[in-house]
């Protein structure tokens, strides 16, 4: 009789295992984000202009950002933040390859790397700009113990699906850091959830809509998350993509 119900359970635990793997999509790329710092005498506009005209090697990655920050977190007066979008780990391990700028030093010992899936509908940032510039987003969040990646999907996915709903044009991403500095945090506990603009105009338009109204306090109690930090805000620049 115990041997039946052990097995049962364990049928169970499967199938649902089986079921929140459905649910939960495999990441949409790879991020691998560095600090960096501008070199004496150079200004941000510098940088972004060496970064556009490199050429990138073919089979590189998808997509270079640099975003400069605006609402930081204890950030220098000189530094910023270049992403790097891959497939995956594969497509970085064979395409990797190191590049000498004159305007920028990058701290590439001490680089995170993230898995990034969309959620919701909108595909659309960036789209609105003129000078392929927007603003982002950052925040923080800390997993409760016990819960997985697919909590976290299901739980953004409800509030951009709203979002969605009343005419927001933001885009949402999940990030999910497995590799690189996690400044004490248990293992597979830290994301970051993400907002682009369409234009640095419609993000600020995001922020008026969530700010109106009686604005909830501190990590919502529903939340797979024990805590999250309020987001910082950067300035971001397509540097370079496989599509534009």
């Amino acid at each position: 009789m115990k041997k039946n119900i052990l097995v049962q359970l364990s049928a169970m635990f499967c199938l649902a295992s089986l079921a929140s793997a459905q649910e939960l999509p495999p990441p949409d790329s790879l991020y691998v984000a560095t600090q960096c710092y501008l070199n004496d005498g150079v200004t941000f506009d510098d940088a972004v202009e060496e970064g556009r005209v490199r050429q990138i090697q073919s089979g590189g990655p998808n997509m270079v950002f640099y975003r400069q920050p605006i609402a930081g977190n204890n950030a220098e007066m000189n530094q910023l933040t270049r992403v790097v979008s891959w497939d995956d780990m594969e497509h970085w391990a064979s395409s990797v390859a190191t590049v000498e700028y004159e305007t920028i030093t990058c701290n590439d010992r001490n680089r995170r790397f993230l898995t990034n899936r969309n959620i919701g509908e909108n595909r659309n940032a960036y789209s609105g700009s003129s000078d392929r510039s927007s603003l982002v987003s950052t925040r923080r969040c800390t997993l409760e113990t016990g819960t997985t990646i697919a909590d976290s999907y299901r739980f953004l996915s409800g509030i951009q699906a709203a979002r969605e709903a009343s005419g927001d044009t933001s885009t949402m991403h999940l990030s999910h850091l497995f590799l690189g500095p996690s400044e004490g945090t248990e293992m597979r506990t830290g994301i970051i959830i993400r907002l682009i603009g369409e234009s640095a105009v419609g993000l600020a338009r995001t922020f008026d809509s969530t700010m109106e109204g009686n604005v909830g306090i501190g990590t919502p109690a529903n939340a797979p998350a024990r805590h999250c930090q309020d987001p910082t805000l950067t300035r971001s620049y397509i540097i370079h993509s496989t599509n534009r």
